[in-house]
């Protein structure tokens, strides 16, 4: 992902208070500020290693943190609202899209964004995920050809996610 939006340069991020959600970002190319990881207890010793092995040379204020999605405790608990959640592969259980886009709701600043890199992995689940994401989000999706040519892939898309204005929301 890092990599694909250094190519596609379509905002400045330098300075950014961000939230990732996966363990394999290009943090060192975005050139953000604050970065805070976050995943679920089975996949903390891996995002603890990496933060070991890859945090001096990045020289960021890096952070982890477990996350649930819904959880109102936990998402509080990591002081949002921030300026980029970045997602990854987010999008395959039907039973945890509700809180998915609860947990991005409460993410993301009214004026900030969320990078969502996504593939089908459950039909139902991808049904349900963009049914419930029109009532919350303006989602654009990011033409491949704006993608860095090495990391787009056919079958995987990027989507910039904002919050609607409290006008638009019925």
């Amino acid at each position: 992902m890092g990599e694909t939006l250094k190519h596609s340069r379509s905002q400045a991020w330098g300075g950014a208070r961000s939230r990732l959600r996966s363990r394999r970002h290009g943090l060192y190319l975005l050139g953000l500020h604050d970065v805070l990881l976050t995943d679920i207890d089975p996949v903390m010793p891996v995002l603890k290693y990496n933060l070991k092995r890859n945090k001096p040379a990045l020289k960021k204020n890096l952070k982890i943190a477990r996350l649930y999605w819904g959880n109102e405790a936990q998402v509080m608990s990591l002081k949002p609202p921030f300026d980029l959640v970045i997602a990854e592969d987010v999008v395959y259980l039907e039973d945890t899209e509700a809180p998915l886009i609860k947990s991005m709701q409460m993410l993301v600043a009214d004026d900030g964004v969320i990078l969502m890199g996504y593939q089908l992995r459950s039909p139902k689940a991808h049904k349900l995920f963009w049914e419930m994401c029109v009532d919350v989000f303006d989602v654009e999706k990011i033409p491949h050809e704006h993608l860095h040519p090495e990391y787009a892939y056919e079958e995987s898309d990027v989507y910039v996610f904002r919050k609607k204005k409290k006008e638009q929301i019925s």
